[in-house]
């Protein structure tokens, strides 16, 4: 055990050191730097062949495209910036909120009391689209047409599919709107809203989303047993998940000097 200790003073330190596997210009690429990259590359599928050389060669590739890049001052474009404040921004947040994360857990009585207060309803619809920002001008015009429409068919129900055919400026107009059984995360939340709690056979007024304006007609609603429940424990998940990240957001504004002025929003 002496021996063994004495050696370990006397043997050159180079030795121990990590092997080198290439040189770009001066800069060294060492063994524990490719294995790493390796492991990693082996963990994706591919339709090439994953060898150490290979990806030594990316590698390398990599470095000599960075380094372009730089001496292109891509680094400092306010594009290039912004891309990677938000990789900053994804790799903190998997760094701090990691492990809060990966202990959610969501059982199956919590997916049956969400869905009772967020059941899952068969629609159809009118859209009549509107740009992003409308003026006031158009909103008038464009509610005044749709509010029109809903009177017509209030009047007379059995109209809704020709409306729809006929008016709504989507592709399932040709279905007479039909956009069947969707979970409310994947409606606006004021289309959910105007639907929400309402019986079989609603037809709402017209209701305002960031998409335009909506005639939306119940069509069903799905019982529990029929539910995907899959889908909404990954609902549930990012809900719980939402929360964490809002929590985390909360302390990092606590302990910054933030002020808004709301006057000039």
């Amino acid at each position: 055990m002496k021996l063994l200790i004495s050696l370990l003073f006397i043997l050159p330190l180079s030795v121990f050191a990590d092997k080198v596997v290439a040189e770009i210009n001066g800069e060294k690429i060492t063994l524990s730097e490719l294995n790493s990259e390796y492991a990693d590359r082996l963990l994706y599928p591919s339709h090439k062949k994953i060898n150490k050389q290979v990806v030594l060669q990316d590698i390398i590739n990599r470095k000599l495209a960075t380094k372009s890049a730089k001496s292109k001052n891509l680094d400092k474009d306010e594009t290039v910036k912004e891309k990677i404040d938000s990789l900053l921004h994804d790799e903190l947040l998997g760094k701090d909120l990691g492990e809060k994360f990966e202990k959610i857990k969501i059982s199956d009585d919590e997916v049956k009391k969400y869905y009772s207060n967020h059941p899952e309803y068969k629609t159809s619809h009118i859209l009549f689209r509107l740009k992003a920002v409308p003026n006031k001008e158009e909103l008038e015009k464009s509610y005044e047409f749709m509010y029109k429409l809903y009177k017509e068919i209030e009047t007379t129900p059995s109209k809704f599919e020709d409306a729809a055919k006929k008016y709504s400026q989507i592709s399932t107009n040709e279905n007479g709107g039909n956009i069947g059984y969707l979970p409310h995360t994947s409606m606006a939340p004021e289309y959910y809203e105007a639907i929400k709690g309402k019986e079989i056979g609603t037809i709402t007024q017209p209701v305002r989303t960031q998409f335009g304006y909506h005639i939306i007609k119940i069509t069903g609603k799905k019982d529990f047993k029929g539910i995907d429940k899959n889908l909404y424990k990954r609902i549930i998940f990012d809900q719980k998940r939402d929360k964490i990240i809002s929590d985390y957001y909360a302390s990092l504004n606590k302990g910054a000097k933030v002020k808004i002025y709301k006057n000039n929003l």
